[in-house]
């Protein structure tokens, strides 16, 4: 998986943010009581040795939404959860995708890390046409290699956080359609 660095105009706007200091973004609100330094070994010690509730029993309910994505929303207003952290929102005829990730692991290897447990509904050639892309952040569970090579073919642009461009332009997403905001 190629990946670049922030680097010239990027890094110039990363360094100008408010919320970069000391080489790190941070959290205007801070983090939450669970999330603050120092947990992060427990955190990992629950996540790999947790108890079996992390995992449904069997698949959890899932329906086909593309027959729903041919009308109209009636209220102008649709959300289609697609696993984890990808959605679909449908706003007055505008839609667009939220953190996808279609692959089978939130990890960089194939092989290793937290797996998928339900299957993504629909697939990225059975998505509906897109007017835009959002990534969050460049967790791997909200910005996957795979899902992001195939998105990178539709003509559609991509909205993100400072950095994380860098990422999409080296996966093959043409930097002019490439939207970074602080």
């Amino acid at each position: 998986m190629a990946r670049s660095d922030s680097d010239g105009i990027r890094r110039e706007r990363i360094a100008g943010s408010a919320l970069f200091r000391d080489g790190n973004f941070h959290n205007p609100t801070g983090v939450g009581p669970g999330l603050k330094k120092g947990h992060g070994l427990s955190m990992a010690r629950e996540m790999i040795c947790g108890n079996a509730r992390r995992v449904p029993a069997g698949p959890l309910p899932s329906v086909d939404p593309r027959d729903s994505w041919r009308r109209a929303p009636e209220s102008g207003l649709r959300a289609t959860w697609l696993g984890h952290s990808t959605l679909l929102i449908e706003i007055d005829g505008a839609r667009v995708l939220l953190d996808p990730v279609w692959g089978e692991r939130a990890s960089p290897l194939s092989w290793a890390g937290p797996k998928r447990f339900q299957p993504v509904p629909v697939s990225i050639p059975n998505l509906p046409k897109l007017d835009a892309v959002l990534i969050s952040h460049d967790h791997y569970d909200h910005l996957d290699y795979p899902s992001i090579l195939q998105l990178a073919k539709l003509e559609v642009p991509f909205y993100t956080s400072l950095g994380v461009g860098a990422h999409l332009e080296a996966w093959g997403v043409p930097p002019e359609r490439i939207t970074e905001l602080d």
